[in-house]
């Protein structure tokens, strides 16, 4: 059953275009994993600052191993940080398990 997983951020004022940029490196990490079907990062209409990041995978072991191996990447480490160090408060971060999809 597929899985999606969410990433809300808030850009510290001004620092959105610093922050999308970390994010596309690091989404090109995320494209490289086996299991992903779709990655996107989207920026808000209306707050530039804003961005939610969103990625499908094809099971839920398919996005666990993802996880595992970028959390042991010093590549993927380092951007990670790198974007946590922009933000304004806390992210928040989402696994959903697919029950249904519309078309």
């Amino acid at each position: 059953m597929k899985v999606i997983t969410f990433g809300k951020l808030q850009a510290q004022e001004g620092q959105g275009d610093s922050l999308l940029e970390i994010i596309q490196e690091h989404m090109n990490y995320i494209n490289e994993q086996p299991g992903l079907v779709h990655g996107y990062v989207a920026r808000c209409n209306g707050n530039s600052n804003k961005f939610l990041v969103v990625s499908v995978w094809e099971n839920e072991e398919a996005q666990q191993a993802a996880m595992t191996k970028l959390s042991s990447d010093p590549g993927a480490t380092k951007g990670f940080l790198q974007m946590m160090q922009l933000l304004n408060g806390q992210p928040d971060f989402g696994n959903y398990t697919v029950e249904s999809i519309a078309r």
